[in-house]
């Protein structure tokens, strides 16, 4: 150190007046001590030129000897708001302690920061010991993936009831958002149960754990997802297909080229012409993201599993899908497929007809198959 004593300001400040780089460096980590150590002898006008000593040193010194001072003060509830500011907004090498660990950066500081800094520097603030509100809704605002996935994961940020609704709703587009979602403290039951319908099937079972969802509710939830797909019915169908089946011309294949051409609602009446099945059941299995369900209706009816992996490929593109996931869901599924037996599945079809809570009767596969 200087052996400069900490109350004689004025010989601080004349010190400052050296030219030199490696004697201004050593006087700076020599004022950065006397803040991080929260000297009391300071009086307020002795603490203000120091601080301006500081930060016209720091703006002249290299990115390492800025780095250093703003890890030396970071946590220090002595650090210069003024100083602070300064470094938040330094570049993210300089930045980073100070936006993670500061005591000092209010909130306006740190929304500062979010609009006019870069995606590092608000991935930093995303993770902060402490996010408020205003804060995480500024970060929200950004639109920017990375960002809403780390503040998500923060246990210790709060987020609004408003961002947390807006965010599931953008859950649906952005699957990365789903399942820090549904482990948020924030999150309501009426909130996941929106969220039911388009999450995958782990993140399903997470959900009627967590909120203890009745079965009933649970089967509801799928049942209201695909009125919005059949707002009304329709006879027409149900003539083309009598038209079709006196032809000779209803068969397994046909399920694919009808949900090729986007006819949903003819893809559901073959399925109940060659099941039984109704159409609404029909179509909740279509949708399932899981899938093990249309995989026991297509191989109750002999669909070729070409066929199967098509139909399923189609129905989960309605929502956004990682092409890698797709993928790995398809071989997952198509595995599935080679171990039913068409007898096994024309069972679970026969119960499905009987009582529509085709979940209970797809958990019994494996016992049907043995029989």
């Amino acid at each position: 150190m200087l052996g400069v004593d900490a109350s004689d300001a004025e010989a601080l400040l004349a010190l400052a007046r050296d030219r030199s780089a490696e004697r201004r460096n050593l006087l700076s980590l020599t004022l950065v001590d006397l803040f991080r150590d929260g000297h009391s002898v300071l009086s307020d006008r002795e603490r203000s030129i120091m601080t301006d000593i500081l930060r016209r040193l720091v703006g002249e010194m290299e990115t390492a000897v800025r780095a250093t001072i703003a890890e030396r003060l970071a946590d220090s509830s002595n650090l210069p708001h003024a100083l602070a500011v300064d470094l938040a907004n330094d570049v993210i090498e300089v930045a980073w302690p100070v936006l993670s660990r500061s005591p000092v950066l209010d909130d306006l500081d740190l929304i500062e920061v979010i609009l006019h800094r870069s995606l590092e520097h608000r991935l930093v603030i995303a993770q902060r010991g402490v996010v408020s509100e205003s804060v995480a809704d500024a970060l929200v605002r950004t639109d920017e993936e990375d960002v809403i996935v780390a503040l998500l994961t923060n246990s210790n940020a709060r987020l609004s009831k408003a961002t947390v609704a807006y965010l599931v709703e953008q859950s649906k587009r952005v699957d990365s958002f789903q399942e820090p979602l549904l482990h948020r403290a924030e999150l309501t039951s009426d909130l996941a149960r929106r969220m039911f319908t388009w999450v995958s099937a782990a993140l399903r079972d997470h959900i009627i754990a967590r909120f203890q969802l009745d079965p009933s509710i649970v089967d509801a939830l799928l049942e209201a997802a695909l009125s919005q797909l059949l707002p009304t019915s329709n006879d027409l169908e149900a003539e083309l297909i009598g038209e079709m089946d006196r032809a000779g011309m209803v068969a397994p294949a046909l399920l694919l080229k009808a949900l090729e051409a986007g006819q949903v609602r003819l893809y559901a009446a073959i399925v109940e012409k060659l099941t039984g099945i109704r159409r609404q059941l029909a179509l909740r299995l279509l949708f399932e993201v899981a899938g093990e369900g249309l995989a026991v209706q297509c191989r109750a009816v002999d669909l070729a599993k070409a066929d199967f992996i098509a139909l399923y490929a189609i129905a989960r593109k309605s929502r956004p899908v990682d092409v890698d996931r797709l993928r790995e869901e398809s071989q997952r599924l198509g595995q599935f497929y080679s171990t039913i037996t068409s007898d096994a599945a024309r069972a679970v079809v026969v119960r499905w007809r009987r009582n529509p809570e085709y979940l209970a009767a797809l958990r019994a596969l494996d016992m049907v198959s043995h029989v």
